[in-house]
């Protein structure tokens, strides 16, 4: 990402994206494109690269949910407040930058359903969905954890982020995909995993799955009956953090080898892009 949503915006076109993420929320304090809600204005640039290239924002960050009274050591951080959000999130549906990310880190399963049920109301104030994902190294960690959750809070805002990582280490069938309605998956991340075997120690997966993903085919998993059972409708993303590859390549040219090989291995095993 670069400090310019419209700089994305422009880079996302010229390595071959249909969208770039809008990264609006903050972490650890101001978020990275903070400058737009102190300087509305700024929108036009935003707007003028959309019309130019037809490249959308979409996705504007996570919204963690953890107990601050016992933050999991493997963990985003101190999860922020949904209602201290509502500037972003107001601006964000405004112009229509897409759903929020969320994950779980509390064993408090009570907890956690009333706060992800609180999050996807003050999200619902401004047209916006609320993507749970699914973390192997987390509490909600499986797909049957998040399936629950949803019918718990019954929100008509609330879904489901796939990722392929997650999907192999938490032993995920394509046919638990299948099973579930396809409305319900806002997102999917494309990816390899950086091990086989899944590692005995959480915090080294964490980090693994955090900084050193491999491109789609590196590892040798078969990844295409999970990539065939994903809706139609839900929206495929590279989510490959490199951070050697990066610094070798720079982050523009990094991007553009994530996109390529994530279709090559659609093409290679004959998956329609």
């Amino acid at each position: 990402m670069t400090p310019h949503l419209w700089e994305s915006v422009y880079l996302a076109y010229r390595a071959g994206y249909d969208a770039c993420g809008a990264m609006l929320l903050p972490r650890g304090g101001q978020g990275p494109l903070h400058e737009l809600l102190e300087h509305p204005e700024l929108w036009d640039r935003v707007q003028h690269a959309i019309d130019e290239t037809g490249v959308f924002p979409d996705g504007i960050g996570n919204c963690i949910i953890d107990d601050p009274e016992n933050i999991h050591p493997y963990g985003m951080g101190t999860p922020p407040d949904p209602e201290a959000l509502r500037p972003y999130f107001a601006f964000a549906g405004e112009h229509h930058l897409g759903g929020v990310q969320t994950s779980i880190w509390t064993d408090r399963m009570d907890f956690a359903c009333e706060r992800f049920a609180a999050l996807c109301d003050v999200c619902a104030d401004y047209d916006l969905t609320v993507n749970l994902e699914f973390v192997a190294w987390g509490v909600c960690d499986t797909l049957a954890k998040a399936r629950y959750i949803l019918e718990q809070v019954n929100r008509p805002n609330a879904r489901i982020t796939l990722d392929l990582m997650h999907l192999y280490y938490s032993s995920v069938s394509p046919a638990e995909i299948e099973a579930c309605p396809p409305e319900w998956f806002g997102e999917c991340h494309i990816c390899d995993v950086p091990h086989i075997v899944f590692p005995r120690e959480h915090k080294e997966l964490a980090v693994e799955g955090r900084s050193y993903r491999l491109f789609p085919g590196e590892s040798g998993v078969d990844l295409a009956p999970w990539i065939r059972a994903i809706p139609a409708t839900t929206l495929c993303v590279p989510e490959i953090p490199h951070k050697l590859r990066t610094e070798k390549w720079g982050s523009f040219e990094y991007a553009c080898r994530s996109l390529d090989a994530c279709k090559h291995y659609y093409i290679i095993n004959q998956i329609p892009l």
